[in-house]
């Protein structure tokens, strides 16, 4: 008898000291589109400015421009002409054609805005802020929440995640 008491004593002893841990949850994340867009006016048949303005935006999105859906939308004849030019000019630096589009733009009133849209866009990852780690709170936290989100945010193309990889 006095065998069994002690076991159950240690028994207890070793099982009362074990802390509850919660259950881990996933990360909450909202996957936003992002647009960058530059609209280019031609004046009157100048196009090297044009060109100048779509050459200094895809330098300095240079790494949107390589990695996302590009749409290179027209809005007259000259805006046409610069658009299959600056396509043939990014099939040649190198961008997948299948990232590329050039469309002739709809516009609902009888102005043109410009004559060439240059425009990217982006899906970004939102996560949600994760709470500070407070001493004596082991287990009550979310495990995991900063390394998810810093996961999710350096996704370049965090929408094939959603969508089972496509």
């Amino acid at each position: 008898m006095k065998k069994i008491i002690t076991a159950i004593f240690i028994a207890g002893l070793l099982s009362g000291c074990a802390e509850h841990i919660a259950e881990r949850e996933g990360a909450e994340i909202q996957v936003v589109p992002v647009t960058y867009s530059l609209g280019v006016s031609i004046k009157k048949g100048n196009q090297e400015k044009a060109r100048e303005q779509l050459d200094q935006y895809a330098r300095s999105h240079w790494d949107k421009v390589t990695t996302q859906m590009v749409s290179l939308i027209w809005y007259s004849r000259d805006g046409k002409k610069l658009a299959d030019n600056y396509y043939q000019y990014l099939l040649g630096q190198g961008v997948d054609k299948y990232k590329l589009s050039v469309t002739k733009g709809r516009h609902v009133t009888d102005e043109k805005p410009f004559d060439l849209k240059f425009e990217t866009m982006v899906n970004r990852a939102v996560v949600k802020v994760c709470d500070y780690e407070k001493v004596g709170n082991y287990g009550h936290n979310e495990v995991g929440c900063y390394s998810d989100g810093a996961r999710w945010q350096s996704m370049v193309n965090p929408e094939k995640m959603l969508r089972g990889g496509d």
